[in-house]
């Protein structure tokens, strides 16, 4: 079964994703990390990070959990369930703000290769970078709006740990026709 988990940035689909490939026994790809150079963060070019994406999926056909909003990947894959992970905007500020915080712990050391890349994008906190934040993900939410105006499954609702339940029941139920 091939699931798309979206939402917004601090929403929890990293913690989401995690979850269900463990339950699931499912590859994971954090979009995040191949829009990104891991190095430094970078934008990769869309030729680079569509060649990262190609290679995913034709390694894993069938069988994956990828999560990240990035318009032009979304758009790109043909999962069989999207997963909108739907949290309160003080709840994704408050993540996001809290992640700059753990982050700073970075700065100034050698960047572990195990992190993360989202690691290097909160290395220096700043007002600005937590309202740019912010921004950002009122614009992926509202893309996110578009994208399910013609999305090609079904989009299952994620805003609490006891809706993992539900969902992995739908899914069940529902994998074999996709």
């Amino acid at each position: 079964m091939k699931i798309l988990i979206v939402g917004g940035l601090g929403a929890g689909k990293s913690t989401l994703a995690y979850e269900l490939c463990h339950k699931l026994n499912l590859p994971r790809l954090n979009l995040d990390e191949v829009a990104r150079n891991k190095a430094d963060g970078s934008w990769r070019s869309e030729k680079e990070y569509m060649k990262i994406l190609n290679q995913f999926m034709l390694k894993n056909k069938k069988d994956w959990v990828a999560e990240g909003s990035h318009a032009v990947l979304i758009r790109k894959i043909n999962p069989d369930f999207i997963i909108y992970v739907k949290v309160n905007r003080l709840i994704r500020l408050f993540r996001f703000t809290k992640r700059f915080i753990i982050a700073k712990r970075l700065i100034g050391q050698e960047i572990d290769p195990d992190l993360p890349v989202q690691a290097y994008h909160y290395r220096k906190l700043s007002l600005t970078k937590i309202r740019d934040y912010d921004v950002s993900g009122v614009e992926i939410i509202n893309d996110l709006k578009d994208f399910f105006k013609l999305a090609p499954a079904p989009i299952l609702i994620y805003k609490k740990k006891t809706d993992l339940k539900k969902i992995l029941s739908f899914i069940e139920k529902n994998h074999d026709r996709h």
